[in-house]
């Protein structure tokens, strides 16, 4: 018996030979190693920071958009005391490159976190939902959005595409035409 640590399950080897598993590529970097483009949208993100709207998780997040056509645009988490209303950065920042710029394809994003409550020294991955959202851009555009992410500190991870993020993920596609 081969004990699968995902599914909590005891599976034969005949049960595993019909399994599949998921091979994700990223790149972990210490910030000194960034090529000036990726840098540059992560410094944005990092000042951006400041302008989150955080009272009430003190977790302020921020995401900083790299377009085509060489505009960053900015977004910030956005709290409200009722949860379910809040808005994430992720989403914050794509929602005004689209309104700003919508047929400019987005080339990147960087996302990037702070908390007064403790230091955040590793990589800040988006939700769910703004992966979902991301998904939804590269499909839009036929271009591949670059994801950077890092904490406060530490090391910073770099996938080439937001599919990486999401893999399996619902799309245009599965929807009846």
């Amino acid at each position: 018996m081969i004990y699968n640590f995902h599914t909590n399950l005891k599976m034969s080897k005949s049960e595993l030979s019909r399994h599949r598993s998921l091979h994700i590529q990223y790149q972990e970097l210490s910030t000194e190693d960034l090529d000036s483009m990726d840098l540059s949208l992560l410094t944005h993100a990092k000042k951006a920071v400041r302008s989150a709207y955080a009272p009430y998780s003190m977790f302020a997040v921020s995401a900083a958009v790299l377009l085509e056509n060489g505009q960053t645009i900015l977004g910030t988490n956005q709290e409200n005391a009722s949860y379910s209303l809040c808005l994430c950065a992720e989403r914050s920042a794509l929602a005004s490159a689209a309104a700003q710029y919508p047929d400019q394809k987005i080339k990147a994003i960087a996302v990037t976190a702070y908390s007064s409550r403790r230091p955040i020294d590793h990589p800040i991955t988006p939700c769910g939902a703004c992966r979902q959202v991301l998904r939804e851009y590269e499909q839009r555009h036929k271009h591949p959005i670059r994801v950077i992410m890092q904490g406060a500190s530490g090391p910073v991870l770099i996938f080439e595409d937001s599919a990486s993020l999401l893999p399996l993920s619902f799309t245009r596609k599965d929807l009846p035409e």
